[in-house]
């Protein structure tokens, strides 16, 4: 009884103290913990300021990891801030650490999915991982929100390239060159583009460009020369590998480009020079070993053929010339096994070509083997065929749209 007196005591005391204007003591309670949870939230931001300023010095310093450990407790105490997961994102970055940094800028998309930078720092991500595909997207969307970004649309361009849309890198670099026609390195970027799409024209015209800038660049010659050489104008290309053998003469690439083009022309002792040449200066040598092991098939020099093409394919196993060179050496020597095997590897290498499929026709006949032989040789009048009918197409081209009166 006692207690529930005091208990009513107290309660009369409330009740003339709200009579007389005070607070009851349910509102002095709400109003200290209003003041509290105030004092606590500006304690609060007061120690994520000192802590995001600490992060950003660490990173100024190269402190990537100390830098991350920081903004990551800052976003588990503030998971929504875009803010805080792009700059997460970025020393993931600095760090090397690109699916995170991808995890990070996904994230603050969400809160705020129009943010250009946002979307330019998650195409960065993917194309520092070397995923080139997915980083046209987001890039795609950042040039939209800033059309006039050169950065982004270079970014956009090399990852197309990258990705192996040279048609589409070509456009994105065309509207670059554009903007900055003294550009040698986006020009050069330009041409490469309409080489490898094919636009072989473009490519003559991008070099006259490219020569005004740089009249003596071996670069230059060599991408003409590619360009000819698409064409089938082998005599052309011939001239711009040479103007860049005379420029470059110790240039990776240019004496083995120029050794092709006289072996295409099937000029072997001027081919055998140039591969040799390009060894010496350390370019493309499982190559050129390769195509000097052919030239030594072509010649009958079995024994010299062999060991070039064995050491080829140790330099380099996906050289597909090596591989149907030693099918031919290996059915000439009666081991047919071996030369079945390596066959087969160069029509894995390059499926569309009727030369590994008539050898192993040969290679299987001359085991017994008449059906499999059979097969290969019908495999290869599908393939004349093919070619019959593209060649068909290119020369009549499409057919005319249907006129109506």
């Amino acid at each position: 009884m006692g207690s529930v007196k005091l208990q009513v005591t107290a309660s009369s005391r409330w009740s003339q103290r709200r009579v007389g204007g005070g607070h009851s003591p349910a509102c002095v309670f709400l109003i200290a913990v209003f003041f509290f949870v105030v004092i606590c939230a500006a304690a609060g931001q007061e120690e994520a300021g000192e802590l995001l300023r600490r992060a950003q010095h660490l990173e100024s310093q190269g402190h990537y990891g100390e830098a991350a450990r920081i903004y990551e407790d800052l976003v588990r105490r503030n998971p929504r801030s875009p803010q805080l997961l792009s700059d997460l994102g970025q020393i993931y970055v600095h760090m090397g650490k690109y699916p995170e940094a991808i995890a990070a800028y996904r994230k603050a998309l969400k809160f705020d999915p129009n943010s250009d930078s946002l979307l330019a720092n998650l195409g960065l991500a993917y194309f520092k991982s070397g995923d080139f595909r997915k980083a046209i997207t987001p890039f795609r969307e950042a040039l939209k929100a800033d059309p006039q970004s050169s950065r982004i649309r270079t970014l956009l361009a090399m990852s197309c390239y990258g990705a192996g849309d040279h048609a589409e890198a070509a456009r994105q670099f065309e509207e670059l060159v554009a903007a900055e026609p003294s550009n040698t390195t986006l020009e050069y970027l330009l041409a490469q583009s309409y080489l490898w799409s094919g636009q072989y024209g473009k490519v003559i015209q991008a070099f006259g460009r490219l020569l005004r800038h740089q009249p003596d660049s071996a670069a230059a010659h060599m991408l003409l020369g590619e360009a000819y050489d698409g064409l089938d104008r082998t005599d052309q290309a011939i001239e711009e590998f040479r103007a860049a053998a005379t420029a470059a003469p110790q240039n990776p690439n240019v004496h083995f480009g120029l050794g092709y083009l006289y072996w295409k022309k099937r000029g072997f002792d001027k081919a055998e020079e140039e591969f040799r040449q390009e060894i010496k200066v350390g370019g493309l040598v499982a190559q050129a070993k390769a195509y000097l092991g052919d030239i030594a098939v072509r010649r009958k020099q079995i024994d010299q053929a062999l060991p070039l093409l064995q050491e080829a394919l140790r330099l380099d196993p996906n050289v597909r010339i090596a591989h149907l060179d030693l099918g031919i050496v290996y059915t000439e020597q009666q081991r047919y096994e071996q030369a079945v095997a390596a066959l087969k590897q160069a029509v894995c290498l390059d499926p569309e070509q009727t030369d590994a499929h008539f050898r192993l026709a040969a290679a299987y006949r001359a085991m017994g083997r008449e059906e499999e032989a059979k097969a290969e040789l019908t495999k290869v009048e599908q393939l004349q065929a093919k070619k019959r009918q593209d060649l068909l197409h290119k020369i009549s081209g499409p057919p005319p749209t249907p006129h109506v009166e």
